[in-house]
């Protein structure tokens, strides 16, 4: 694997936790009329994760692509239409969606022509939006950082089963391999791609923003630079050789994010509620919170 592209990768996932915290801090999601995240909520969304694969391996290529297409469409609008919004009310979905099909369209023509590295380039636009956008969506609508550990845990232990132990990761890799919307941020393509999943992204751009919310600035800087290090820290061990094939990149990750918020949590006493975060967002926590939740 090119060392180039390696550390082109790291500096992409710490573009996008960039821009996914410049985005919390001035932008103002709609709240979905989600109610209050529970336990059992966490427990759908890792079902979900862990059968989207296995269903996906028994549907054809082209319907897959079409799957995510729609599911990543969706995902752009409602991450770009609060921005275009606050510049041109009332062209907020209209504009987001125009920017989507430009994109989706700019992918389709390169695969049609044989063009990888645009088909790879379209896709990734949309992969990093739509990050920045779901990750936000969940922070700014009362997700914990309680929850999100707790998600981190258990897909620790999907990751590790999925692509250490059998082959499942593998397979549905090379099948969205070089297609629209596969659910990955690529760089290279060939037999060993230099990518990072779209699941392992979405962790690694999420706990900073929960964090933030929960625990203020520093444990945000922290979950940053922690992500921003475990990936350039298995980047390098590729680039030496000491790697050579898919790693379970939450088997790193995700113990990392439960020893932050347990730490956090015992420190500070607690997390900051949504409301508390959104009375004072840039506020240095350095006491117990006034209440969970």
């Amino acid at each position: 694997m090119s060392g180039v592209a390696l550390a082109a990768l790291s500096g992409c996932v710490a573009l996008v936790m960039a821009v996914a915290g410049t985005y919390l801090a001035r932008v103002r999601m709609p709240r979905p009329p989600v109610g209050v995240y529970e336990p059992a909520d966490i427990v759908l969304l890792c079902v979900g994760i862990v059968l989207a694969p296995l269903l996906y391996l028994e549907l054809p290529g082209t319907a897959v692509a079409a799957v995510f297409g729609v599911v990543l469409g969706l995902a752009v609008q409602f991450t770009l239409a609060p921005v275009v919004a606050a510049r041109w009310p009332g062209a907020g979905w209209a504009t987001a969606t125009t920017w989507l099909l430009a994109a989706a369209g700019c992918a389709v023509t390169a695969l049609l022509h044989d063009r990888p590295t645009g088909v790879r380039v379209g896709t990734d636009l949309l992969i990093a939006v739509a990050v920045v956008g779901v990750a936000n969506l969940w922070t700014q609508s009362g997700m914990r950082a309680a929850h999100v550990a707790a998600l981190a845990a258990a897909l620790t232990c999907y990751d590790l089963v999925a692509t250490a132990l059998t082959d499942v990761t593998l397979r549905f890799a090379t099948r969205v391999q070089g297609r629209p919307f596969a659910p990955m941020l690529a760089l290279t393509g060939g037999q060993h791609p230099v990518s990072v999943g779209l699941g392992d992204l979405l962790l690694l751009v999420l706990f900073p923003l929960v964090a933030a919310k929960a625990y203020g600035r520093g444990a945000a800087l922290m979950a940053g630079a922690v992500g921003v290090a475990v990936t350039g820290a298995i980047s390098a061990l590729f680039a030496v050789g000491a790697l050579t094939s898919g790693f379970p990149l939450l088997t790193a990750l995700g113990p990392l994010i439960v020893a932050q918020h347990l730490y956090w949590s015992r420190r500070l006493g607690g997390e900051r509620t949504t409301a508390q975060w959104r009375a004072a967002p840039g506020a240095v926590r350095s006491g117990p919170a006034v209440r969970r939740g």
